[in-house]
């Protein structure tokens, strides 16, 4: 029978295990680790239009456990970037290195969440979760204490044995964030995860993802069309304007610091100041 969507626990921060040999499994977590982009371009060849730089000239460092939010109008290269970072896509201009390792490829440092949740639907949430660890042929007992780790960590540890069809949107999400922390990255890439919840699930998870980060301390790299959700979430917000489409390659129209304290209020006069800062920014060219 098929349960309905259920809602889950908010997150909660897990203790984590110790990696002393004769004590609980291990369950290593890794170091943050830094991301640069040098001079950084993409360009690609079409038949009809020849040669076109989508995204020119980028220069960013971000630093060890620092979140970082990327926004721009459509078409910037806001999820190029980002897919660059993966390793998804290669560069054809300047260097891109995370921990001073040149990116030449998709690598278990970086992990990414996407906006579709992409689960196993023929997999429960513990064996989703599992399934990295497994690939990478860890013991049982490590696998094992990863999963619980980390689904405690999302908040659905209950909801162990069900499957993604039986989950809420917002829920389904919380598996891919713990399918990807499961394999412990440095670097945590996320494109527009939350742009299909609703808008109280996405305020939910916004609150949530920042638990998460606090707990796991990756790097973390967000892009989002939201104004109010990078001021919410980031460190910084890195603001991309331009794209084929404006005539001028992507680039980086500005880098703006965030210093208000969490939790933040979107109602507050300093909140909003800064989402102005931001909006006007994005539609520079």
């Amino acid at each position: 029978m098929t349960r309905s969507p259920a809602t889950a626990a908010p997150l909660q921060p897990s203790p984590s295990i110790s990696d002393t040999p004769g004590t609980e499994p291990q369950t290593p977590t890794a170091i943050a680790a830094a991301v640069s982009a040098r001079g950084v371009g993409k360009s690609y060849t079409t038949a009809s239009k020849g040669t076109v730089r989508a995204l020119g000239e980028v220069n960013l460092e971000i630093a060890p456990g620092e979140f970082v939010a990327i926004v721009g109008a459509s078409g910037c290269g806001k999820s190029t970037l980002l897919r660059m970072i993966a390793g998804f896509e290669k560069t054809t201009e300047g260097v891109m290195a995370v921990g001073e390792r040149p990116v030449t490829g998709p690598g278990r440092d970086r992990g990414v969440v996407f906006q579709d949740y992409g689960l196993f639907p023929w997999l429960s949430v513990r064996s989703n979760v599992a399934y990295g660890p497994r690939q990478q042929g860890l013991p049982k007992d490590q696998v094992t204490g990863l999963v619980d780790r980390f689904l405690s960590i999302v908040g659905l540890t209950q909801f162990a044995d069900t499957y993604p069809h039986e989950l809420s949107g917002g829920m389904q999400q919380r598996v891919a964030i713990a399918r990807v922390l499961a394999n412990n990255p440095a670097v945590l890439l996320m494109d527009e995860p939350f742009g299909a919840l609703d808008a109280l699930t996405r305020s939910a998870m916004q609150a949530d993802l920042l638990n998460v980060v606090a707990e796991v301390k990756a790097t973390v790299a967000f892009v989002t069309h939201s104004v109010e959700e990078a001021v919410f979430l980031a460190d910084r917000v890195v603001v991309m304007s331009g794209g084929p489409s404006h005539g001028v390659p992507g680039h980086i129209q500005a880098v703006v610091p965030i210093k208000l304290p969490h939790r933040r209020d979107p109602t507050s006069v300093a909140f909003n100041d800064l989402k102005r800062t931001i909006a006007d920014a994005v539609f520079q060219r």
